[in-house]
């Protein structure tokens, strides 16, 4: 049975994590300037001056958010490269499976995405944290590379993250439709598997054949 001083800590861990889950969503909806101690006790339930009994400042409450909220993108990715996936889709029908990912992950979810990763890189305390979920997301992507038999996946690993992070920019602009992005994304991934397939080697004596037929 647990104790009163037990049961009072626990009530505090779930009022900070209310905070920091409140000040997430005030981030998603005004960016920094919107989380305020008022406007981030009155989105979390609580009164006005649950969060400075909490934090400190603003700055300490936007830097235990951003960096809570990347910790647990890490621990998901990181549980996921861990899984020993079944890979049951070829590059040749993985742009309907993008599509569909798309399609549940909107642009404004990849802008939300985008702007906690780059607010989080921002802070140097906040910066390991960030490479972490970077390192999880290259690790996950090297699990599922290596589960369809790419020999030492790491590298195109990191390669098709850096596509993949770019497609999220890109998308913001709404320069092609959600289907075409996902088709591009799929293009340059095949084309990325394709490079790492024949080596450099290889690339080198495509590149040079293109130079000897422009000539």
């Amino acid at each position: 049975m647990a104790t009163r001083a037990q049961l009072s800590q626990e009530r505090s861990r779930l009022r900070r994590d209310e905070l920091l889950a409140a000040a997430i969503e005030l981030f998603a909806e005004g960016g920094s300037r919107a989380i305020t101690h008022r406007a981030v006790a009155a989105r979390a339930g609580l009164p006005s001056a649950t969060t400075t009994y909490y934090f400190e400042s603003i700055d300490e409450l936007i830097r235990e958010a951003l960096g809570a909220h990347i910790d647990q993108w890490s621990r998901d990715l990181e549980a996921l490269a861990a899984i020993d996936i079944d890979v049951d889709v070829s590059l040749d029908d993985a742009s309907q499976l993008i599509s569909r990912v798309f399609a549940v992950r909107g642009p404004e979810v990849a802008a939300l995405e985008l702007a906690i990763f780059l607010a989080a890189a921002r802070v140097p305390e906040l910066r390991d944290n960030a490479a972490r979920s970077m390192q999880a997301f290259e690790d996950l992507a090297t699990n599922l590379l290596g589960r369809v038999g790419v020999n030492e996946p790491g590298p195109l690993a990191a390669s098709i993250v850096t596509l993949i992070t770019g497609t999220a920019v890109r998308r913001q602009s709404g320069l092609y439709t959600e289907d075409e992005e996902a088709r591009l994304l799929v293009l340059a991934i095949r084309g990325l598997v394709a490079a790492h397939a024949i080596g450099p080697e290889g690339v080198d004596r495509t590149l040079a054949d293109l130079r000897e037929a422009q000539e």
